[in-house]
């Protein structure tokens, strides 16, 4: 089964990403870097709490049938044994939509995980290491339908964070209408007219590389 990075970005899509990162850092002395990741975080305790619940429901309805129909020497204790297994597999197997996965771990968690995962790319990608401290992290997390635009330090006191959390917001937008690639090539676009409108003008050293980076682990 192809990975939602491969079907929301095609080759082409990667390109026109990259040439737009390159403009933009044309018109800015920032350096700005998308990242992708397929989920922050591999959720373990989506399976035993959906089998946990599944296998709640199925005892309950066993119980209650065996409450209507069973007695007269019928082996009650064998439909409530059964009734638990079903439940237990098919809360294991509808814990694998995703809709419901994400209900299962809880919206504080997954936006705990996505800012943790988000930093960690702002370190692995050296965001940091600009010379004026002015990187910007664009983090888009899919199963979690988180995004981040993360300034470094040379740009939080210029910029209000309000107007990265529309950029932001702007993203998710765009990728719930269907169209994830354009929606970051103006959100890129966006970045640079942000980063001239408060002094960070033409700058002709890259300093950190163009292309997105997309993470399917």
């Amino acid at each position: 089964m192809a990975s939602r990075i491969a079907t929301f970005f095609s080759d082409e899509d990667r390109e026109a990403i990259r040439a737009a990162t390159a403009d933009a850092e044309r018109r800015t002395s920032g350096e700005l870097v998308v990242y992708v990741v397929e989920r922050c975080d591999p959720y373990p305790e989506v399976a035993w709490k959906g089998a946990l619940i599944g296998g709640a429901a199925g005892a309950a309805c066993a119980a209650i049938a065996v409450w209507l129909f069973g007695g007269w020497g019928a082996p009650d204790y064998l439909w409530l044994l059964i009734g638990l297994q079903l439940g237990l597999l098919a809360g294991w197997l509808v814990s694998r939509f995703e809709g419901l996965a994400r209900r299962l771990v809880g919206d504080e968690v997954l936006s705990s995980r996505t800012r943790g995962r988000a930093a960690e790319a702002f370190i692995e990608e050296s965001v940091f290491a600009t010379a004026g401290r002015t990187g910007v992290l664009i983090f888009v997390a899919l199963f979690e339908h988180r995004v981040l635009v993360l300034p470094d330090d040379g740009i939080v006191e210029r910029v209000n964070a309000g107007a990265w959390d529309e950029i932001a917001a702007s993203i998710s937008a765009g990728i719930r209408t269907g169209a994830p690639a354009p929606a970051l090539i103006k959100a890129v676009d966006q970045c640079a007219s942000l980063l001239r409108a408060h002094g960070l003008s033409e700058d002709t050293v890259n300093e950190l590389s163009n292309q997105p980076r997309f993470r399917d682990d």
